[in-house]
């Protein structure tokens, strides 16, 4: 091989190592995901979702729901929720009232409020599951809940990943 062509070919064996090299902290193998979704038809906002900020039944405990949570600490906006669904199937689920709860740019906890709340799954196995949500929320953005407020919408659509340690 002339040097002139060896010169050409390891920058290419580098760009193809440093491709790969970070294909084992893909979410399919670490497990985890994101949550896309906006308040009020408002921007979209991305969220990352950690492994353990998606509870599925059955993966890593003996639950029966399925539980996400958006922690305020990785909230580039300070956004915390948390939706919960008993017994969740492939088709639109309803929440657990209880225990689903959002606080907007660190306002005061929001409760559900209002009609036509679901969680509508369309993929759930043992390798990835994705659903849409859409909850009607009080309105607490004022630094309290005011129920004369119309509710606040949150919409958003979900992709998780089952970590391969979990299959």
């Amino acid at each position: 091989m002339h040097f002139s062509s060896f010169k050409i070919f390891v920058p290419f064996i580098v760009a193809s190592f440093t491709a790969c090299s970070g294909i084992n902290d893909s979410w399919e193998v670490k497990g985890g995901g994101f949550l896309k979704y906006s308040i009020n038809d408002g921007e979209e906002i991305t969220q990352e979702l950690d492994r353990d900020d998606v509870e599925i039944p059955y993966i890593r405990n003996t639950h029966h729901y399925l539980q996400i949570k958006i922690p305020a600490n990785r909230s580039e906006r300070r956004d915390r929720l948390q939706i919960m669904v008993h017994n969740p199937k492939l088709s639109k689920n309803n929440i657990v009232p209880s225990q689903t709860w959002i606080q907007i740019e660190d306002t005061p906890k929001a409760l559900i409020k209002g009609e036509n709340n679901y969680v509508d799954i369309d993929q759930k196995d043992d390798t990835k599951w994705t659903a849409t949500i859409n909850i009607h929320f009080e309105d607490c953005r004022q630094g309290k809940c005011d129920d004369s407020l119309s509710p606040v919408l949150f919409k958003g659509r979900m992709h998780y990943w089952i970590a391969e340690d979990d299959r």
